[in-house]
C-alpha cells in the first residue's frame, strides 16, 4: 500500500485514506447530554473537498482498469454519499481511522491484488526504478518519501519523517530522494501505519520522557495476543502519567506483577503475564525536520521488569520521596527550572529511559543537573535526593560489584566514615538550630548552602561562629527552645566526633561528594523533626 505525505494541502492517497478523505465524514466534537465531550460524524471546513479530490483522483487512475476490485471500489465511491455513514454500520470509533477495502468474499485487500500493485509501482517509485529493499531485504520498486509521523514532541505537527532527502547536499550517487535510502512502498505504507498507530495517545502506547517520545509494544509470538495485551498494559500502568485516588493500590498491583514476572514465576492471581513475552520500545525525538531515533531496545518482559524494579530499589529513600512507585517522566522535572518540560536538559529523557530499561548506569548528565538546580534553587526534596542516591549507588555497584562497600543508605546513617556526606549532616544540624531560634527572611540555608557544599573549609567556620550565638539564645529561651538547642547539641558533637577538628574539613568537594553532602543533608534535615516528638522527654530535663 503506497504511502503518502502531506502538509497543510488536500492530497489524497491511492486506495487507502482516512474517512474524511474517503467517505467525507470525520469526527466533530460536541456536548452531550450530560455535559462531557463526545465525538460525532460531520464535515469539518474542508472535509468535503478531501472526500472529493479522493473520488477525482481515484476515477482519473482506475477509469480504464478492468480489474474487477479495482472497478468495483470506483463504483462504489461514484455511488457513495456522506449522509450514507449514520446507514453503513460504521461505529464513530472509525472516524479519522484509515480505512482500506477488499472485495466482498474475498480476503484480500484491493491494493494487494496483481492489478493494483502494479498500478502502484508504475505510479509511485521513482520513473519505475528498482532497487534492494532496506527493510525486505528484495529488490522491488521503492517509495520516493517516507512516511511522516505524528505525536512526536517538539516535531512539526503536520509530521515529519524518519528518513528524507530535501536537498542535493543529502544525497549521493546522483541518486535522489527515496533511491538514497531504498524502502519498498509495501515496506514504507506498513512501518508508517503502524508506527502511527502507536503515536497516537488514545491507543496508549506511547509517552513522554522529556524531549522524547517513547512508543511500545509487545510481540504475541510464541506467548499468544492475551498475554501480549497484558504485557503492555502492565507496561502502560508502571509509566502512567495519570495520577489517580487509586494510584497507591494501583502501584502496588503492578509492582507485584512485575516483581512476580521477573522472578520468573507466574502471578499469583492468574494475570496473564509471561515473563518470556517479547517488548520492543522505540525512543524517537524531534531533530530539525525529521525525527531522530534515540534508542531502539527488544528484550523480554521478565528481563525488563527485573531492570524496572532494580530501578525503584535505587530510588528508594526514608523518608519516601514517592507516593506510589517513582514516575521515570515526573523524575525530570527535577532538573529544570522552574519545573518547565522546556527546561528539562536535551536528550536526558532519552538516556534517562534507557538506564531504567537496560540497567545500566544513569546518565552522567543527570547528576549534574540535579546539582546544579539545588545549587540554582536551594531545594533539596526527596526526589532529588532519591535521584542522587540512586546515581551514585548504581555507579558504584557497576565498579564494585552487588556488594558495594561504601554506598549511600536508604534511610540516615550515623555512622558513616565519609566526609561529604557528614558535613551534610552537619548543615542541616546548624541550620535547625538557626529556625528553632526565630524565622529569618534569609536562611544559612538561602546564603551558604551552595558554597558549604563545594568549599567546606572555606565555608564552614563561618557557619559555625553563627552557630554559636544561636545555641547561647536557645539557652536562654523558652523550653522548647532549650530542648532544641539540647538536641541540636548533642547531635552536632556527634557528628563533629567523626571529623578530626576544623582542619579535617576538605578544602573543595568534587561532583560525587557534593551529592553526597545534600543527600547527607536530607537525610539529618528530615531526621531532626520526625524523630523530635521522640525525643522530647529526653531533651527537655525537668
Amino acid at each position: 500500500m503506497p504511502a503518502i505525505s502531506r502538509t497543510s494541502g488536500i492530497k489524497p492517497a491511492f486506495l487507502w485514506d482516512k474517512t474524511a478523505y474517503v467517505f467525507g465524514v470525520t469526527g466533530i466534537e460536541e456536548k452531550g447530554e450530560d455535559g462531557k465531550s463526545v465525538i460525532v460524524p460531520g464535515q469539518a471546513k474542508r472535509t468535503l473537498k478531501e472526500h472529493q479530490a479522493f473520488v477525482d483522483f481515484h476515477e482519473e487512475k482506475l477509469g480504464t482498469a478492468e480489474d474487477e476490485g479495482l472497478r468495483a471500489l470506483l463504483a462504489f465511491l461514484q455511488k457513495w454519499s456522506p449522509q450514507q455513514w449514520e446507514q453503513s454500520g460504521f461505529s464513530n470509533e472509525a472516524l479519522d481511522q484509515n480505512i482500506v477495502f477488499r472485495l466482498k468474499g474475498n480476503h484480500e485487500r484491493i491494493d494487494q491484488r496483481p492489478a493494483a500493485i502494479s498500478l502502484i509501482g508504475n505510479d509511485q517509485t521513482s520513473h519505475g526504478e528498482m532497487a534492494m529493499c532496506l527493510v525486505e531485504g528484495v529488490k522491488t520498486s521503492f517509495a520516493v518519501n517516507q512516511p511522516q509521523f505524528k505525536g512526536i514532541a517538539g516535531a512539526q505537527s503536520s509530521g515529519a519523517p524518519i528518513v528524507s532527502f530535501n536537498s542535493d547536499a543529502y544525497e549521493s550517487f546522483g541518486k535522489s530522494r527515496g533511491a538514497n535510502a531504498p524502502v519498498s512502498e509495501a515496506a514504507a505504507f506498513r512501518y508508517g501505519a503502524a508506527l502511527n498507530w502507536l503515536l497516537d495517545r488514545s491507543n496508549a502506547r506511547s509517552l513522554r520522557m522529556g524531549e522524547a517520545t517513547v512508543v511500545f509494544w509487545a510481540d504475541e509470538k510464541d506467548v499468544g495476543e492475551a498475554a501480549a495485551e497484558k504485557a503492555e498494559e502492565a507496561w502502560g500502568g508502571f509509566f502512567d502519567p495519570i495520577e489517580k485516588d487509586t494510584d497507591k493500590e494501583q502501584a502496588d498491583t503492578i509492582r507485584n506483577e512485575l516483581a512476580n514476572v521477573a522472578a520468573g514465576r507466574a502471578a499469583p492471581d492468574g494475570s496473564g503475564l509471561k515473563p518470556e513475552t517479547r517488548m520492543h520500545i522505540l525512543a524517537l525525538s524531534p531533530n530539525a525536520g525529521r525525527i531522530a531515533v534515540r534508542f531502539w531496545l527488544s528484550d523480554t518482559f521478565g528481563h525488563l521488569a527485573k531492570n524496572l524494579l532494580q530501578h525503584e530499589t535505587d530510588l528508594a529513600i526514608e523518608p519516601s520521596a514517592f507516593k506510589g512507585n517513582p514516575k521515570a517522566w515526573a523524575l525530570l522535572y527535577e532538573t529544570a527550572a522552574q519545573r518547565k518540560a522546556e527546561n528539562i536538559p536535551p536528550r536526558l529523557g532519552g538516556e534517562l529511559m534507557q538506564a531504567i530499561l537496560t540497567g545500566q548506569r544513569y546518565p552522567r548528565t543527570l547528576l549534574a543537573a540535579l546539582i546544579g538546580r539545588i545549587r540554582a534553587d536551594k531545594e533539596i526534596n526527596g526526589p532529588r535526593a532519591a535521584l542522587i542516591k540512586a546515581v551514585l549507588n548504581r555507579d558504584l555497584r557497576k565498579r564494585e560489584g552487588d556488594e558495594i562497600k561504601e554506598g549511600i543508605s536508604m534511610a540516615l546513617n550515623e555512622n558513616s566514615k565519609d566526609q561529604a556526606y557528614n558535613l551534610g549532616r552537619l548543615f542541616a544540624v546548624y541550620e535547625y538550630a538557626e529556625k528553632s531560634v526565630a524565622s529569618r527572611n534569609a536562611t544559612i540555608k538561602d546564603k551558604f548552602i551552595g558554597a558549604a557544599s563545594a568549599t567546606p573549609r572555606r565555608v564552614f567556620p563561618i557557619i559555625m561562629r553563627g552557630y554559636e550565638h544561636n545555641a547561647s539564645k536557645l539557652a536562654k529561651g523558652s523550653d522548647q527552645q532549650r530542648g532544641s538547642g539540647v538536641r541540636a547539641s548533642r547531635v552536632i558533637s556527634q557528628i563533629l566526633g567523626l571529623f578530626d577538628g576544623d582542619a579535617d574539613f576538605p578544602t573543595a568537594l568534587k561532583l560525587e561528594d557534593q551529592a553526597r553532602f545534600f543527600v547527607g543533608y536530607y537525610h539529618q534535615n528530615a531526621a531532626m523533626y520526625t524523630k523530635k516528638q521522640d525525643t522530647d522527654a529526653k531533651d527537655n530535663p525537668q
